[in-house]
């Protein structure tokens, strides 16, 4: 048994795939938040779930307790699956994976999944990055792709994928999925890197404003524009008032557009060489925390 429990499916016509991971290649949930909020637009139905008891490590990746409107206890586990939706005014249809980066078994999880993902006969699919990058929160959140595919890179804009070194789940399913010929590309958005929180509704928007080319249609934004400016309020509350703070944010928007993570696409691995954040930004950090 590998745990994959799959649903029958009706004909999906070229379907477009979108795949997000928490972990590694996930800073503040970006991705996967992009990713559910895909599959709520679209009223997408789910037709694969993978049993994490094979995958995950769960002193590591731990259940959560959730309690219910009566108040009843249960147990929520790592997730992984697939949802498909119709897209009746595309050319296409859509699937979207989303889920826990695994602890253990990657070269079966990966092989497993690339072989479920292959059998749909995708026209497209595309994976979800969200990295730490040198960038301010007072600026637009960098969005930018890659794709080994010289057509593919033409077609969307996107520059060349040339990254070495370690890498995450997603980078395993890439190489999964590009041996059974399936058509990659990767969106990744750059995440200010002193901003280590738990969400960042700023990023996840700019993932999605930059969708609609890949998955022929805008996705529904919902709250996150309201999200967003209570974020940035509760940053600003954050820094206020702080000198060395001010001049940090300011020598990251002096250099906005001109570091490496501009001028080449983000990737699924290490982040580029990033200006020390230091201790005066800590305060920040802890505030976020403690008012989410």
């Amino acid at each position: 048994m590998d745990g994959f429990n799959l649903s029958a499916l009706p004909p999906l016509r070229s379907p477009v795939v979108v795949m997000a991971f928490t972990g590694w290649s996930d800073t503040g949930t970006v991705t996967t938040d992009a990713g559910l909020r895909l599959i709520e637009t679209c009223g997408a139905e789910r037709f694969l779930s993978i049993d994490p008891e094979d995958y995950h490590v769960f002193t590591e990746n731990r259940p959560l307790v959730k309690l219910d409107d009566e108040g009843q206890r249960s147990i929520e586990w790592p997730r992984n699956e697939a949802y498909f939706a119709a897209l009746p005014d595309a050319p296409h249809d859509l699937v979207v994976v989303v889920g826990a980066e695994p602890n253990l078994r990657w070269r079966t999880f990966s092989e497993r999944l690339a072989e479920v993902v292959a059998g749909l006969s995708p026209s497209l699919v595309c994976t979800l990055v969200a990295r730490p990058a040198a960038t301010p929160h007072t600026r637009p959140i960098p969005v930018s792709g890659s794709s080994a595919d010289p057509l593919l890179a033409a077609r969307f804009g996107l520059g060349p994928s040339m990254y070495q070194g370690p890498t995450g789940i997603i980078g395993v399913l890439h190489d999964a999925l590009r041996r059974r010929g399936a058509p990659l590309i990767s969106l990744a958005a750059g995440v200010p890197h002193y901003l280590n929180v738990d969400e960042n509704p700023l990023a996840t928007r700019a993932l999605l404003e930059a969708l609609p080319p890949v998955v022929g249609f805008t996705p529904d934004l919902g709250d996150l524009e309201e999200q967003g400016k209570r974020f940035l309020a509760r940053v600003e509350e954050a820094s206020r008032g702080d000198e060395q703070i001010g001049q940090y944010v300011t020598m990251l928007e002096e250099n906005y557009g001109q570091t490496p993570e501009f001028a080449a696409a983000f990737d699924e691995g290490e982040p580029g060489d990033l200006p020390p954040a230091a201790d005066i930004l800590r305060d920040v950090e802890d505030f976020l925390r403690g008012t989410q």
